[in-house]
């Protein structure tokens, strides 16, 4: 899965004409951020601000990395089900210890409140799909987002049926 999610991020590196100050990656066990910060870190360098996103339902990237180490974490069944992961992945752990430079946590009511304006948009997710899109918008002073900055979030699902 990760070398999939390699591709994406290659045509995303592609597409864009500068690279984003800010790029919002939403994790589970960590294999999309992990594989997606790597790639943009090699073709961007330390410029982007590399943010991981999680349900605070489920943390288990935060936790482990304010840990040091792995780390299993409990809490309630979050909406954002493909997100809803207690573990991480070791090796996307390692990889998000070196290339993130902050993890951001969004309540259910976050992850499922932006949905609404992105299916008006025309671009329809679920609450895992958008993650990072919810955490840009929910609080952008408190990741240092302005009206200045080039915002890269991946929109990683469609609705589900």
């Amino acid at each position: 899965l990760m070398e999939g999610y390699l591709g994406m991020a290659a045509e995303a590196v592609e597409q864009m004409p500068e690279p984003p100050t800010h790029i919002l990656l939403q994790a589970g066990v960590g294999g999309l951020a992990g594989a997606c910060a790597a790639l943009f870190r090699k073709a961007w360098g330390d410029a982007p601000q590399i943010i991981v996103v999680e349900p605070d339902a489920a943390p288990a990237l935060f936790e482990s990395i304010k840990a040091g180490h792995a780390v299993e974490t409990t809490g309630p069944v979050s909406v954002m089900g493909r997100l809803d992961c207690k573990a991480p992945s070791l090796i996307a752990l390692k990889g998000l210890s070196r290339d993130a430079n902050a993890f951001a946590l969004i309540s259910e009511a976050q992850g499922m409140g932006v949905l609404p304006a992105l299916a008006a948009a025309g671009l329809a997710s679920t609450a895992s799909g958008a993650a990072g899109i919810a955490a840009a918008v929910s609080d952008p002073a408190a990741l240092g987002i302005t009206a200045d900055s080039r915002v890269l979030c991946i929109l990683s699902e469609e609705p589900e049926a």
